[in-house]
C-alpha cells in the first residue's frame, strides 16, 4: 500500500525530533571529546618529541666514547713516537717523527675541545628534555581528568541517549530507503544537523529565507515533499509541525473584489 505525503512528512518530522534530542543530549558534552582528542594529539606529539631529544642525547653521548677512544689511540701514538725519538741519531727522521708526534698532539686538543662541545648540546638537550617530559607529564594529567568527566557525563546520559537511538531506529524503518537517504544527507550538511524545518511566519524555520507562496501552498497541501530553494530542508507546514498557527504567515488568497480592484 502507498503511504500518503502527508504520512511521509509526519514521519519525517518524528524522525528529526528525536535526533533533535539525541543531538541536545550529545550537546551536554560540549567540547569535551574535541579536548580530549586534542590533548591526546599533543600528548602523541610531546611523546615523538621527548624520543627525538633522547635519540640526540644518545648520538652526542656516542660521539663522545668515540672521542674519548681517539684521544687514547693519539696518546698511545705519541708514547711509541716518544720511544722512537729516544733512538733515532738521524735529524731529519727525528724531525718527521717529531711532527706526526705534533700532529697527534692537535688531534687530542681537537677531539677534547669537541667532547666540551658535545657536552654544552648534551646539557642544553637535557634541560630541554626536562621541561619536554615535565609538560608531557601536566598532558597526561589533563587528559586522564578530562576522559573522566567524559566518561561520567556520558555514563549520565548513556541510558537516555540509547533509548532515543532505538526510537531512531524505528522512525527510520517507517521511511523508504531513497526519503532515508535523501533525511541523512541533507542531516549530514546541516552544520545544527536539521534536515526538516517548519514553516515560521512565511519562511523555512532552518535558514529564515522566505518561501514563496505557491511553495507555500504545495506544502500545505501535501501534494509532495518540498525543500528549502535556499538551503535544501525538507519543509513541512503547522499541520505536520503543530508549532502554533499564529507563527505562520497567513497566505492569503485575492477575493474577487480585490482582484477587480487591482484590475481597475
Amino acid at each position: 500500500m502507498d503511504v500518503t505525503v502527508e504520512k511521509k512528512l509526519q514521519d519525517l518530522w518524528k524522525l528529526q525530533q528525536i535526533d533533535n534530542k539525541i543531538d541536545s543530549l550529545r550537546a551536554v558534552l560540549g567540547e569535551l571529546p574535541m579536548e580530549v582528542s586534542d590533548l591526546e594529539d599533543e600528548i602523541t606529539g610531546l611523546e615523538t618529541r621527548v624520543q627525538h631529544i633522547q635519540s640526540e642525547i644518545d648520538d652526542y653521548n656516542t660521539e663522545i666514547s668515540h672521542k674519548r677512544n681517539a684521544i687514547k689511540d693519539f696518546q698511545r701514538s705519541i708514547e711509541k713516537y716518544n720511544e722512537q725519538l729516544n733512538n733515532i741519531k738521524n735529524s731529519r727522521e727525528y724531525e718527521a717523527i717529531d711532527k706526526e708526534k705534533e700532529i697527534a698532539g692537535l688531534e687530542i686538543l681537537a677531539a677534547e675541545k669537541r667532547i666540551r662541545d658535545y657536552g654544552k648540546q648534551i646539557d642544553s638537550k637535557t634541560e630541554l628534555l626536562n621541561s619536554t617530559q615535565a609538560s608531557l607529564e601536566n598532558r597526561k594529567a589533563d587528559l586522564e581528568f578530562k576522559k573522566a568527566e567524559l566518561t561520567e557525563i556520558e555514563k549520565e546520559n548513556e541510558e537516555e541517549i540509547a533509548k532515543y537511538n532505538k526510537d531512531r531506529e524505528s522512525a527510520l524503518k517507517k521511511l523508504d530507503e531513497r526519503l532515508a537517504r535523501a533525511y541523512n544527507r541533507i542531516r549530514e550538511n546541516m552544520k545544527n544537523g536539521v534536515a526538516v524545518a517548519p514553516i515560521m511566519r512565511g519562511s523555512c524555520g532552518g535558514c529564515f529565507s522566505k518561501v514563496p507562496p505557491q511553495r507555500h501552498s504545495d506544502i500545505r497541501a501535501h501534494i509532495k515533499i518540498t525543500d528549502c530553494e535556499h538551503c535544501g530542508r525538507i519543509l513541512v507546514d503547522q499541520t505536520i509541525s503543530g508549532i502554533a498557527a499564529q507563527n505562520e504567515e497567513v497566505v492569503e488568497k485575492p477575493t474577487r473584489r480585490k482582484m477587480r480592484l487591482t484590475a481597475k
